[in-house]
């Protein structure tokens, strides 16, 4: 079932669902294409089929044919008119859709981060949070990824090339700089917090 809709988020269009139904209850709403359907026949795990099609039914809510959608080497998913990213995580899936380019992040509060927090947080980003626990550390990765997913490069290094300029004082929002050679971008970041999770948007400041 949905659970966030925001309609106006910087003219951006943000979507949640919590996956409580059983994948035949998510099938039943949807029309697939021929193309859906294969991709979904190629999805083996339980968890990661109830995503694909919860992400199938936000579509279906923001009136978005199963055909507007498609997706690149990368994997990356296109809209013909606007950008969009999609993101999922356990019982929980969003997309995120702009007129800017636009990346989604959703992640679970895990213990496991802070072993590696290190490979993607620098020295003045763990002064900017103060306080280097889960969720802290959780809200940096998702941050980094939803930018990182907007940005569209790929090798791209988290610690060195994406950096988090600034968080509000109430740590929900941010500015980040993402560059590799001569590409420079900037985005502006809203953080949400739902449940044990993370979510964040990265939409570009132009």
């Amino acid at each position: 079932m949905p659970i966030y809709n925001s309609p106006d988020l910087h003219n951006s269009r943000l979507l949640l669902w919590n996956i409580n139904e059983s994948e035949s209850e998510l099938i039943s709403s949807i029309i697939l294409t021929d193309y859906s359907k294969s991709r979904l026949k190629k999805i083996k795990s339980n968890i990661q089929r109830k995503q694909f099609l919860g992400v199938q039914n936000l579509l279906k809510l923001i009136e978005i044919k199963n055909d507007e959608l498609s997706y690149d080497i990368n994997g990356k998913p296109i809209l013909n008119n606007q950008y969009i990213s999609i993101s999922h995580s356990f019982n929980y899936c969003g997309l995120v859709v702009s007129p800017n380019k636009v990346g989604l992040d959703i992640e679970k509060l895990r213990p496991k981060v802070l072993n590696i927090s290190n490979k993607f947080v620098s020295a003045f980003e763990f002064n900017l949070i103060k306080k280097a626990n889960i969720r802290n550390i959780t809200k940096i990765w998702t941050v980094k990824e939803a930018v990182f997913k907007a940005f569209g490069f790929p090798s791209i290094n988290f610690k060195e090339n994406i950096i988090i300029q600034s968080f509000n004082d109430d740590f929900d929002k941010a500015i980040v700089k993402i560059y590799k050679k001569d590409v420079v971008e900037y985005y502006s970041i809203e953080i949400i917090n739902f449940s044990q999770y993370i979510c964040s948007v990265a939409i570009q400041i132009k």
